[in-house]
């Protein structure tokens, strides 16, 4: 019971001093001898029990009643009247008071009527605060699935970026909807910055990326947190710091963000050197059949020029008809060689390219 306010309103001075007597040791009591001082007072405070007499010389007490269940106010109100009738009781139901207490009447009941209010009031008051509590978890549970939703939806969208702008583009559109104003600084080979919009890093946050690239995970400074990956580093400049709740919720949201990017960046990387590689194969597989193309017409015409000479020479090395033919056959013989080692190549050069376009799917894939 500690700490209830009690309002007593009543025109009979008398009663006010007894009711305030009986009631200061267990209750904050303050007393009203009108319904214009207690009205004053209602602006600026609101009890948590009001004992309130009926008939007032300036005022109802239902429609003072009424007028503060109008407000939402909430307090529970007593009817204390000497018209204990029936149709008394029943406008105070409707007026919104929790009970009636008639005159004359015992201290003792009086006591039990406002402990008993007293204890109703404080059950209604936990059950609020429950309630409150339960409605904020829930806005909040929402709220916390609506970010990683965006985040699992920013994770699909990281596998159909194939270059560094699109992946900075997905990731500015995600801060967006987590309302954050962010720049991003990706580190490979060569450092390059986005910026929303395609707009230019300032001088200054360039500056601030490098020297906080060092600083752990999670560095904060102000209103502002940088966050840094090996390869991925983003600067979000308006962290709601004054929102512990909101704050923290974001700390692990961008922590979970910053691993996906650094995890993207890297696949992309692999991806990139695997296409200058895939380049480079195709180019040395031209230049190797264009060399080996000249290569083989060579040979064939050194061949071929040997054949002819052999063949004219005949008649003047005065051969047998069984040396011309051993002569001829090994010419063929070899000639066949040749071809068959080109062919051999070619089989090669194939399965090569086989292999090539095999990885170009996958790279698309």
């Amino acid at each position: 019971m500690d700490n209830l306010t009690v309002w007593v309103v009543d025109d009979d001075l008398d009663y006010l001093t007894l009711i305030e007597e009986v009631l200061q040791d267990d209750y904050l009591v303050q007393v009203f001898d009108s319904a214009a001082v207690y009205l004053s007072a209602l602006e600026s405070a609101t009890p948590e029990i009001i004992l309130m007499d009926i008939n007032l010389p300036d005022s109802s007490g239902v429609d003072l009643c009424a007028h503060l269940q109008s407000q939402g106010r909430e307090a529970s109100v007593v009817f204390v009247s000497g018209m204990n009738t029936l149709n008394e009781r029943l406008k105070a139901y409707e007026a919104g008071a929790v009970d009636f207490i008639a005159k004359p009447f015992e201290l003792k009941e009086l006591l039990a009527k406002v402990r008993s209010v007293a204890q109703y009031q404080q059950r209604k008051q936990s059950l609020m605060q429950a309630e409150s509590m339960s409605r904020n978890m829930a806005f909040q549970s929402m709220s916390e699935s609506s970010q990683y939703g965006c985040v699992l939806q920013f994770f699909r969208q990281c596998f159909l970026c194939n270059n560094f702008r699109a992946l900075a583009d997905a990731f500015f559109e995600l801060m967006s909807q987590l309302n954050l104003n962010t720049c991003l600084k990706i580190c490979t080979d060569s450092t390059e910055y986005f910026v929303p919009d395609n707009a230019q890093i300032s001088p200054i946050e360039a500056n601030i990326f490098e020297l906080l690239d060092k600083q752990g995970r999670l560095y904060d400074f102000g209103n502002r947190t940088m966050c840094n990956d090996k390869h991925v580093s983003f600067l979000i400049k308006n962290m709601p710091v004054e929102d512990e709740v909101l704050y923290g919720r974001l700390r692990d949201v961008i922590a979970v963000v910053v691993e996906g990017l650094e995890a993207r960046v890297l696949d992309i990387e692999r991806q990139q050197m695997l296409r200058r590689v895939m380049d480079r194969l195709h180019l040395l597989m031209k230049q190797l059949g264009d060399s080996m193309q000249q290569q083989d017409q060579r040979f064939c015409d050194a061949l071929s020029g040997i054949t002819t000479e052999i063949r004219s020479s005949f008649h003047v090395l005065d051969m047998t008809e069984e040396q011309e033919s051993y002569f001829t056959s090994m010419v063929e013989r070899h000639l066949r060689e040749a071809s068959s080692a080109g062919e051999a190549f070619n089989r090669i050069r194939s399965s090569l390219k086989g292999m090539l376009v095999m990885m170009e799917e996958s790279l698309r894939g």
